[in-house]
């Protein structure tokens, strides 16, 4: 898994462990920036999760990203030639099908603990 990946994890895992304490208008700007995100550019992809969490009022999320960064480097040596992910489980998706992109699962991830998401959509 490179740098970038593993950022984008420690992203993910920071939106699932501290939904709480993100503001209804932070969970609208991510989903706008979400859409707006490379396809195949994890480093970018990275970057931009970055500079969105160094805002002043979202310290205590990039204070739990840098913590999940540092934990997931700790426990998952970067080796490109190994196809182990974080603690030396394998891949759940099967070999005849693609992996996820970064995206994807940001997008997921936003999605599914976005309180925005769970709110009745209005009838026509």
């Amino acid at each position: 898994m490179s740098v970038y990946q593993t950022s984008i994890i420690a992203f993910i895992k920071m939106l699932e462990s501290q939904t709480n304490l993100i503001p209804l208008q932070d969970w609208t700007e991510l989903q706008q920036l979400s859409s707006n995100l490379p396809e195949n550019d994890n480093e970018e992809i990275s970057e931009i999760l970055e500079t969105w969490l160094k805002l002043e009022s979202r310290s205590q999320l990039l204070a739990t990203y840098k913590q999940n960064l540092k934990s997931l480097t700790a426990t998952s040596p970067v080796d490109p030639g190994i196809n182990i992910g974080i603690g030396n489980s394998k891949s759940q998706t099967p070999p005849d099908k693609p992996s996820p992109s970064s995206k994807e699962l940001l997008d997921n991830a936003i999605k599914h603990n976005s309180p925005l998401s769970n709110r009745p959509q209005p009838q026509p």
